[in-house]
């Protein structure tokens, strides 16, 4: 409604002086054009606001002037003109460009010629103050220097200038740019200099005729006057420059009008709307000096104050208009402000704009189009000279209506028009806007609430399409964080839309939400639903809903016959569940697997599935664990059903991981358009820490094994043959340094068959990780072997054959060239069945040394020695410590000194 929610660009302007160029010839001459672009440049701040005039323009009349405003009363507050005349048409400065040289051979002619052009201003200007200053374009060569001995003559003969123009000093200005201008752009700096005072001389003489007419005002018959004049103040302080002060006069506007002026249902559009006015020019002042929470107290009191005033009850939509715009626009001032957070940000002021015009949308339902009527309802409908008053009754500022009946006219027009306004389009614009802010400051709560206020606008709006992605985001949010409650109240909406834009695979999934144990609506409702969902997968009906729409049904009807709708089962947790369970964690090759199928249903109604497949990273195990038998796909409410599966595994793919990646339930004729419902993510193992169940133990059926204690198992690992012998290891530790550790393998042949080329082997790793020595340990089959430097760390030998129950004993020996601990890994390994077999056992080896021998020299009297001396005898002293845990008998002992040392003999 533009009559009430009005907001003239001129009000969202930054205001700057107005000055006026003229006599530029920026066309054909350079220098001229270089002089507007350097002025007309876009610089942040400008406090000037340049406009480019012929010499002859016609400028905005003057009124006459009132010697006194005793007997006036006012016809309104703010006319709507007022403010783009003087930011477009009345100029603060009109400044003249003209080529004069002091030499100049014509320069009277030329002073002539100058002096007709300011007359035409001054008559054009018809009666306004604007200064008018001139710009004399002169060559450089002729500009006087420092020691100019002319300087004098032509300072006189400026002044002779200014006289014969009547124009004061500071309004002569020389330009030295000609022909070519240097450094222009410092001159021009200088130039706007003069401008700037000239233009603020202007308005503080506006600002002062203004208040100079507000002193004769009285309080009772000139209350608009009062409001009126404050406002211009604010508005001339603007141009001027000087904010403080505007601020100040646009508060006590404010306040007048708030406190003093009488408000009634004539007049209080007008009233709302000028304070409309005010409450803009504020806050943004008060965003622009950094002072947000002022700007914010200030809006609220605003708020409070006119949310009450709602006007003739008729018109009660119109109010709402105007509250909505209220809110939009402090909202986009808002957005200015960097220092907004989470608690307190636009997002909030656009949603109560939105909501003042769903209100206002409510309301507009109750007005009535006019078809025909005695009336022209066009003629309530037009431009009025005052912001806010009526088409009918301009001027009128008397509570009392004098027309009754063009007023019944003119309510009935507006009411007319307001019912051919577009709300939705409104509202979606507003929504959009706060979701965007409530996104922004990561408010995920509100903004989904918002969503499905947008959701149902554009439903209203029957844009089902767009509503049907924003109920879809919503639901899965919703959902995802259980709020069953939420979802009780949306899903119907959701429903609906996805009926009206005739989207099976939406229809479904949120047939299927509403079908959820988990969300508590009427039975009536959710038997209704199945049914509806049956019939149009099974018998292709279209759904039957409330207020069915025939069109709709036929769009229903010529959907395509074949359809495969994925759906995924793992969001769907409650309504049909599913768990798999391998009953082995690996499974030999030769023998075969066994998978378990858990279903369990909650329908509210019986409901019977057409296959069941299950789906395996290992392609050629897929169509193995399918089941086709309806008997064993029908279900009843509540019921849990175990399938089983068993197969054989593949040969080649012994060592290999078999996992199951998809079930897959089809509902449905499979050639026709099915529901296919996949479990995929929920197929996990149980996690280990899981909600014990509420379920009391005297409502389990006996032989009923609840379905949280179902265990889940998706993979299993295939392995090779496992061999039918008896693989043991004898020995004896410790293992003695160096010492050639016995070992006795015993092999036992279990198979039903004798085994051809079995292989033994035998190797060594150092369970110490820190410490990889794999060469530090020696192993052989013979005694005879372990002592050479030779024999490796691994050995082998091969049996031709073990006989059925045979028994074979085997030695090994081991020996160690450092203590630490190690492996021992001993494998036999043959074929069977064309199938590889295997038996391992691992020996931990713990090495310990058997000795543990000091030094110590000692003089011939027996006394330690710290050193030693050549050519002088000493005792070397050797103590040798047991240190095995089992007894040791030593053969023999050798001392080996190197051949600086002579020995005469040795302790044995």
């Amino acid at each position: 409604m533009a009559w009430a929610c009005v907001m003239p660009e001129e009000l969202s302007v930054v205001p700057r002086g107005l000055v006026c160029l003229t006599n530029l010839n920026t066309r054909h001459h350079p220098v001229h054009r270089s002089i507007w672009e350097l002025l007309d440049k876009e610089r942040p701040n400008a406090p000037l606001r340049y406009r480019l005039v012929d010499i002859d323009e016609q400028y905005p009349h003057s009124k006459a002037k009132r010697a006194t405003y005793e007997w006036y009363v006012p016809k309104g507050i703010l006319k709507t003109n007022w403010m783009h005349k003087h930011l477009h048409l009345v100029p603060s400065l009109i400044v003249i460009f003209f080529e004069l040289d002091w030499n100049d051979s014509i320069f009277k002619d030329k002073q002539n010629e100058l002096k007709n052009k300011i007359d035409m201003v001054r008559t054009n200007l018809d009666g306004r103050t604007a200064a008018i200053s001139v710009v004399l374009l002169q060559n450089k060569n002729s500009f006087p220097t420092v020691d100019d001995v002319y300087s004098s003559e032509r300072d006189q003969m400026a002044n002779t200038l200014c006289n014969y123009f009547e124009i004061p000093k500071r309004s002569l200005c020389v330009l030295p740019v000609l022909p070519q201008p240097d450094n222009l752009s410092a001159w021009i700096d200088r130039l706007e200099q003069t401008f700037i005072e000239s233009s603020q001389n202007y308005y503080t003489n506006e600002i002062r005729r203004v208040k100079k007419h507000k002193e004769t005002l009285n309080n009772i018959t000139h209350q608009l006057l009062h409001i009126r004049h404050q406002f211009r103040v604010g508005f001339f302080s603007e141009l001027k420059q000087d904010i403080p002060s505007a601020v100040k006069s646009y508060k006590n506007a404010y306040s007048y009008l708030t406190e003093n002026a009488r408000i009634h249902d004539t007049n209080i559009l007008e009233m709302k709307i000028i304070a409309g006015f005010l409450t803009y020019k504020i806050c943004r002042i008060l965003f622009e000096l950094s002072q947000p929470v002022e700007a914010i107290n200030h809006f609220r009191r605003h708020a409070d104050i006119f949310k009450s005033k709602i006007g003739p009850t008729d018109l009660v939509f119109e109010h709402k208009a105007w509250l909505s715009k209220q809110f939009q626009t402090f909202g986009d001032l808002f957005t200015r402000c960097p220092l907004a957070i989470q608690t307190q940000h636009p997002g909030f002021y656009y949603q109560e704009a939105a909501y003042q015009s769903m209100a206002r949308k409510q309301i507009a339902q109750t007005c009535r189009r006019i078809e025909q009527a005695d009336f022209d309802p066009s003629e309530f409908l037009k431009a009025t000279e005052f912001y806010g008053q009526r088409p009918w009754r301009q001027h009128h500022q008397s509570m009392e209506i004098t027309d009754a009946q063009k007023e019944r006219e003119a309510i009935a027009a507006l009411r007319d028009a307001e019912s051919r306004v577009n709300h939705s389009e409104l509202i979606i614009s507003l929504l959009v806007q706060a979701i965007t802010h409530f996104k922004k400051h990561s408010s995920n709560r509100m903004k989904l609430y918002l969503m499905y206020n947008l959701a149902e606008e554009y439903v209203s709006s029957k844009n089902y399409d767009i509503a049907l992605n924003y109920y879809n985001h919503i639901v899965q949010a919703y959902r995802t964080e259980h709020w069953w409650p939420i979802l009780e109240a949306i899903l119907p909406s959701a429903l609906k839309c996805a009926y009206l834009s005739v989207n099976l695979q939406d229809w479904i999934r949120f047939s299927l939400e509403i079908l959820n144990p988990n969300i508590n609506l009427p039975v009536q409702v959710k038997t209704q639903t199945q049914t509806n969902l049956e019939n149009l997968i099974i018998k292709n009906i279209a759904p039957q809903v409330e207020s069915s729409i025939s069109s709709i049904d036929e769009q229903w009807k010529a959907l395509p016959a074949k359809q495969t709708i994925p759906i995924d089962a793992d969001t769907f947790k409650g309504l049909l569940e599913c768990k798999v369970y391998f009953t082995h964690e690996a499974v030999s090759v030769d023998s075969g697997i066994t998978l378990q199928v858990a279903l369990k249903n909650d329908f509210p109604l019986p409901i019977e599935f057409s296959e069941l497949s299950v789906h395996f990273n290992l392609k050629e195990y897929d169509g193995l664990a399918n089941v086709t038998d309806a008997e064993q796909l029908k279900f009843s409410r509540g019921e849990q059903r175990i399938i089983n599966f068993n197969f054989a595994p593949k040969r080649d793919h012994v060592q290999r991981l078999l996992e199951i990646t998809c079930v897959s339930l089809t509902y449905g004729i499979i050639d026709e358009t099915h529901v296919d419902f996949q479990w995929r993510t929920s197929l996990q193992s149980n996690p280990p820490f899981q909600q014990t169940s509420l379920t009391p133990k005297w409502r389990i059926k006996a032989g009923h094994i609840l379905w949280e204690n179902l265990p889940i198992r998706r993979k299993t690992n295939i392995i090779m043959r496992a061999a039918e012998v008896q693989l043991t290891v004898e020995h004896q530790l410790p293992v003695l340094l160096y010492e050639s550790y016995p070992m006795k393998i015993q092999i036992k042949n279990c198979e039903n068959v004798d085994i051809h080329s079995a292989t033994l082997t035998c190797t060594c790793s150092n369970s110490d990780d820190n410490s990889p020595t794999p060469d530090d340990t020696f192993l052989s089959y013979s005694i005879s072997d372990s002592n050479t430097e030779t024999t490796a760390h691994l050995c082998s030998m091969t049996f031709e054959t073990i006989k059925k129950d045979a028994e074979i004993d085997q030695d090994l020996y081991a020996r160690c060239n450092n203590n630490r601990p190690r492996d021992i890994t001993i494998r036999l390994s043959y074929e069977r069945l064309n199938l590889h077999c295997m038996k391992e056992i691992i020996i931990q080896l713990v090495v310990v040394n058997p000795f543990s021998i000091q030094f110590q020299t000692m003089g011939m009297m027996m006394e330690p020695l710290a050193s030693l001396r050549a050519q002088e005898p000493f005792i070397l002293m050797i103590d040798t410590k047991c240190t095995s845990t089992i007894p040791i008998t030593i053969v023999n002992s050798n001392f080996k000194p190197s051949q600086f040392i002579i020995s005469e003999y040795a302790i044995e």
